[in-house]
């Protein structure tokens, strides 16, 4: 007699395999939203921060300047919630793997302000990130980030050796 799974266990290991592939796999039509679409932007936000785990609630908004490019805050009032910020015209320049990479490595701020508040490091939150984004996806945001601001930074500093 052969194996037949159902096709509840067949769903799930498409969502493994999605995820484990980059979980950019969404049927929500997010990806034919334009880039700095805030909708488009909350889709990635709130699969990376399903994958990390974050009880906090994470809000887009896409803003006109951003001295940071890209920034997380806690939203006014509350502890729990958080705005994430980004400069419309640095969007510009990221493929869906920068895209993904930097909202990972801003949500690693958040997972550290819930877990650690006062250990807050660009290499921490790094750390962080790598649980959903690969180290070379990180590295073409450094590059992206730097050319931008018009400097050069040592990235082992902030992502390890």
């Amino acid at each position: 007699m052969r194996y037949a799974p159902s096709s509840r266990f067949r769903a799930s290991i498409w969502l493994a395999a999605a995820l484990l592939l980059g979980g950019a796999a969404t049927s929500n039509g997010a990806d034919d939203l334009p880039r700095n679409d805030p909708k488009r932007l909350q889709v990635i936000v709130d699969d990376l921060a399903q994958r990390l785990a974050l009880s906090a609630t994470v809000t887009v908004a896409v803003v006109p300047t951003n001295p940071l490019l890209v920034s997380v805050a806690v939203k006014e009032g509350r502890k729990d919630a958080f705005v994430l910020s980004f400069e419309d015209a640095f969007l510009d320049g990221l493929d869906d793997d920068g895209l993904r990479a930097v909202v990972a490595h801003e949500l690693g701020h958040v997972w550290i302000f819930t877990h650690h508040p006062y250990l807050q490091t660009e290499r921490l939150a790094n750390s962080v990130a790598m649980r959903v984004v690969s180290r070379q996806s990180l590295e073409k945001v450094y590059d992206h980030v730097w050319d931008r601001l018009g400097t050069k930074g040592d990235i082992a500093q902030f992502l390890g050796q």
